[in-house]
């Protein structure tokens, strides 16, 4: 007599199939590390605007400084007359960051003093552009 053990050729494909539907829909919600350049973008965009908002509601100058020379590799946000910063973030290896300056200033007003600006990061052949508007101080990235 026959055992009955074991799964029958129809049960296994229909594992594989179950299997192969639910990786093509879930593989690509999955970042793998693509999309630096906008990750990095978002969170200094983020970090602008908080910079921004300390300015405004403390009423005194904030701002956030590139560190080292261009390429930058990271940045620094400071309150003005301090000597230390009060936050700091390290810009991943993988990523070029580039700027039209190193420092963007935010007064009590929100404006950005140093004008318009804008700071570009490029990973993996992704370029994409933060946007300083000098009059009031919003960054973005288009």
């Amino acid at each position: 007599m026959r055992s009955k053990s074991g799964f029958t050729f129809i049960e296994i494909i229909l594992v594989l199939v179950i299997t192969g539907i639910l990786m093509a829909v879930a593989l690509p919600r999955f970042n793998f590390g693509r999309n630096l350049a906008r990750t990095t973008a978002k969170t200094i965009t983020d970090d602008l605007r908080v910079t921004r908002s300390k300015a405004i509601n403390e009423g005194v100058i904030y701002y956030l400084q590139l560190t080292s020379a261009s390429p930058y590799t990271g940045y620094e946000i400071y309150k003005s007359g301090e000597v230390d910063p009060i936050y700091s973030k390290v810009i991943p290896p993988e990523v070029t960051c580039t700027a039209s300056t190193d420092v963007f200033h935010f007064n009590y007003l929100g404006a950005c003093t140093d004008g318009d600006g804008t700071i570009t990061f490029v990973a993996e052949s992704q370029t994409h552009t933060v946007t300083i508007t000098g009059f009031t101080g919003r960054a973005y990235v288009p």
